[in-house]
């Protein structure tokens, strides 16, 4: 699917209810994202993290940044927002990111560990 829902849209809301929230593991401390860049998350394939089966997720959704040793989430004007911690990224915050945050994006949890 090419395009992104609105979760509170009748075919988002379907989506919503019908499709169980999955978990997917970011392993910063074992490097499998490279710490060294931006990691951006959204259904577009050039993404660090693509998570292409999930329509509610934006093309790129998300961005975390590692900035001095600390990471940092901020929304990319994505349709359905970032969440961390079940609380929303406001547009143009940077939200700081430590272990056992869970962030949200779509119906898809990534666990900071």
């Amino acid at each position: 699917m090419d395009i992104t829902l609105y979760k509170r849209a009748r075919d988002g809301k379907k989506i919503n209810a019908e499709v169980k929230t999955k978990a997917v593991k970011l392993k910063f401390r074992e490097r499998d994202v490279d710490l060294e860049k931006n990691i951006y998350i959204g259904r577009n394939k050039t993404c660090t993290v693509s998570i292409e089966n999930d329509p509610l997720i934006s093309r790129k959704h998300a961005l975390i940044e590692h900035v001095k040793g600390t990471y940092y989430i901020s929304d990319l004007d994505s349709m359905n927002g970032t969440y961390v911690n079940n609380h929303p990224v406001k547009k143009n915050e940077k939200v700081e990111l430590a272990p056992g945050d869970v962030i949200k994006v779509g119906k898809t949890k990534l666990n900071v560990v």
